[in-house]
């Protein structure tokens, strides 16, 4: 009797152990090609940077949940004329923009057939916490990312995304006229990220 009951409590406990989420902290970091809509006639994407930290959790083969939370240096090069003080035209120059975000995301990673290969949609929030020639912009962002990601065995891994913020820079919203009565008019955050990662194994 002693013996089934061991015998029992080893399979129970087995059972626990395998049902247990797999959490790994991590760091990662990487480059931002970042722009925005509607910000002027000429505007160019800007290169920049991102780097933070995150932890993963392993619900199971298929599915992980990874909060992340990010440094994030966005904007773009908006474009203008100068011109004489009679008028005349000079030249075009560039402006650039800069929008420095702590960007939290909540990242929903889909791994297909259980292997590293996975696929990645996650709602944004960004925190504006630093700004140059931009006048008031809003301070929170609210976003939804998606892209491609593939974990190595040794802990590395790679993810490639675009993120698309889905709140006006100035505060205007869809509908609210005389202000703006049409989405393509707004002035929103887009962001493509190549990323490089590690996760950190305790066990």
């Amino acid at each position: 009797m002693k013996k089934i009951k061991l015998l029992l409590i080893a399979v129970f406990t087995t059972a626990i152990t395998s049902a247990q989420v797999v959490i790994k902290p991590g760091v990662k970091g990487g480059l931002n090609y970042s722009g925005l809509t509607n910000a002027g006639n000429d505007t160019k994407w800007n290169t920049s940077f991102h780097i933070g930290g995150s932890v993963s959790f392993k619900f199971a083969d298929f599915y992980t949940l990874q909060p992340e939370v990010l440094y994030s240096k966005q904007g773009a090069k908006v474009g203008f004329d100068l011109v004489s003080n009679g008028g005349s035209y000079i030249e075009r120059t560039y402006i650039n923009t800069k929008l420095n975000y702590l960007s939290f995301h909540v990242n929903n990673k889909f791994f297909l057939g259980g292997g590293n290969f996975n696929l990645q949609v996650a709602p944004v929030l960004d925190i504006l916490v630093s700004h140059e020639n931009v006048n008031d912009p809003e301070i929170f962002d609210f976003g939804l990312a998606g892209g491609i990601g593939y974990n190595f065995p040794n802990g590395l891994n790679i993810d490639v995304r675009f993120k698309q913020g889905l709140t006006d820079l100035f505060g205007r919203n869809v509908g609210t006229y005389p202000e703006t009565t049409d989405i393509s008019d707004l002035t929103l955050n887009q962001v493509f990220q190549v990323s490089l990662g590690y996760e950190f194994d305790f066990k």
